[in-house]
């Protein structure tokens, strides 16, 4: 053991491994588009949550990924040129080209929202096999608004009824295009499964809006994770041990 000790000891000394701390927080560094509803557009709405109210544009997200810090760029569902997001906190803000360097939190989405992006991902997967992303791909404005309605809506809403007219969340003057597809995602909740937690993260900052996406699961084990392994590794042939061969019986 002091043996093992001091190989350990030195290999970190002299910059053979590069592990990060334990616990160390994923990262990422995200750069929003210009126009930040960049591919799908936004409707204009006003908006009443819990302490507040104001006139927003409604819709997703997009930007780019980089200065990624404990994972790997295949988390990003359509890879870190294109990073889909909306917006999961509307006491922040954010702009057009801002660049927000961001924790990545994996269980950082409540159980509401997982029911209406199941519901989301029903309705747009039209009777197929259901596309756990769906809620990210919009193919209209109107279909972005209402999904970033919905997410706000399971954020600030504790009432267990779905309706943007009452309560603590509350949308007006939205589009008729919009306000159809809240009808159709609205009417898939209860007849839907919520979407496994594990196709989704929230990126976390201060000082602006913290977003919600999707996340691939199963992906390999991020840099720190490998680094441990090959120091198992490199230490076991510095000692020179050996996996032991069964003992052989005499006859």
């Amino acid at each position: 053991m002091p043996r093992l000790r001091s190989l350990l000891s030195a290999l970190l000394a002299t910059g053979a491994l590069a592990v990060s701390a334990p616990g160390h927080a994923a990262s990422v560094r995200v750069t929003f588009d210009t126009p930040i509803f960049n591919g799908s557009g936004s409707d204009n709405v006003r908006i009443t949550y819990p302490g507040g109210s104001a006139s927003v544009a409604a819709g997703r997200f997009q930007g780019t990924a980089s200065n990624l810090v404990g994972v790997s760029p295949s988390i990003f569902v359509n890879g870190v040129d294109d990073l889909f997001m909306y917006c999961y906190d509307v006491y922040e803000n954010v702009g057009n080209g801002w660049k927000v360097d961001y924790t990545i939190n994996f269980t950082g989405v409540g159980a509401r929202t997982l029911d209406f992006l199941g519901a989301v991902n029903a309705a747009l997967s039209g009777g197929g096999e259901t596309d756990p992303f769906a809620w990210l791909r919009p193919t209209s404005r109107f279909q972005g608004a209402a999904i970033q309605l919905g997410i706000w809506e399971s954020l600030y809403e504790s009432a267990p009824a779905w309706d943007l007219g009452a309560g603590a969340f509350r949308a007006s003057d939205l589009d008729t295009g919009t306000r159809e597809w809240w009808d159709i995602f609205r009417g898939r909740i209860d007849s839907s499964d919520a979407l496994a937690a594990k196709y989704t993260m929230t990126l976390q900052a201060k000082g602006a809006q913290d977003m919600i996406t999707g996340d691939p699961p199963g992906e390999v084990p991020e840099p720190a994770s490998l680094a441990l392994v090959g120091l198992g590794l490199l230490a076991l042939t510095a000692l020179g041990l050996r996996p032991r061969r069964p003992a052989r019986r005499r006859v």
